[in-house]
């Protein structure tokens, strides 16, 4: 069962979404988040920003598995969804999931100089 979303949330009547996609975007999801330095096992779900992502890779996924040849009209709904999905993306903070900013990892200052 996948995390982010589900078969329910997805609403494009033109793509036939399964579960496998679901999961394939669990991955993807999951990738971005890494990729901002968040454990995904801190987000506390649902998200909607998150289940907004998930739809979107899974929708992606679909029309490029559905798209036949180079000029299917489902290459063009796929470069929507990945356009969509880099927006998305962009939006994925740590204030924006509610999640803790790491201990540890800040910035600090030293004063150097002779004694």
């Amino acid at each position: 069962m996948a995390n982010y979303a589900t078969l329910l949330d997805v609403s494009d009547p033109a793509l036939t979404i399964e579960e496998r996609h679901l999961l394939k975007a669990d991955v993807a999801v999951d990738a971005a988040l890494r990729e901002r330095g968040i454990d995904p096992a801190l987000v506390t779900l649902p998200q909607a920003l998150l289940t907004e992502l998930a739809v979107n890779h899974a929708c992606r996924f679909s029309s490029i598995e559905g798209a036949i040849g180079e000029n299917s009209p489902l290459i063009a709904k796929a470069r929507e969804y990945k356009t969509t999905i880099d927006m998305l993306e962009k939006s994925i903070s740590r204030e924006a999931l509610g999640v803790a900013v790491a201990s540890g990892s800040g910035f600090g200052n030293v004063i150097l100089g002779r004694g």
